[in-house]
């Protein structure tokens, strides 16, 4: 097995993955050196071609890091909540941040030169507070206030 997550994966599944990272299929597009259009083609039942590589590549590699980061902050609050319960006391509710947009984020992370990123940091935050309710943990969302 190579790891890949887009084995057996089709149209749907690109959209889908897109769609929840909150990725645009123009900055899809722009990032794997197609039109929006051909994005729009990948995801179109109309069409026979599927995605290519570089993008799915894309698109699971955001994935994985949008995982990666709700699950230490899924394991950080599970943590919290467990101690908080052995004494004896109802956890405090995980705060989250979530990005307003990118001029945001930018402001926040002058260093970094993927503006886009902010998308995936609210990818986690989306994916953290399902997995905090599922859990029945309390969670709550507040938008990223960057220092002046």
């Amino acid at each position: 097995m190579d790891g890949s997550l887009s084995r057996m994966r089709g149209k749907a599944d690109f959209r889908l993955m897109r769609e929840l990272l909150g990725l645009p299929q123009e900055w899809v597009a722009k990032r794997v050196g197609v039109d929006a259009r051909t994005v729009r083609n990948w995801e179109s039942p109309r069409y026979f071609y599927p995605p290519k590589r570089e993008a799915w590549d894309l698109v699971e590699g955001l994935w994985r890091r949008a995982d990666a980061k709700a699950a230490g902050l899924v394991e950080i609050a599970s943590s919290a909540a467990r101690v908080a319960r052995e004494r004896g006391v109802e956890p405090a509710p995980l705060m989250l941040a979530y990005w307003r947009d990118a001029a945001q984020w930018a402001k926040a992370h002058p260093a970094d030169e993927d503006a886009g990123m902010w998308r995936i940091e609210n990818a986690a935050a989306r994916l953290a507070a399902d997995r905090l309710h599922a859990m029945g943990l309390p969670v709550a969302i507040a938008y990223a206030e960057p220092e002046a």
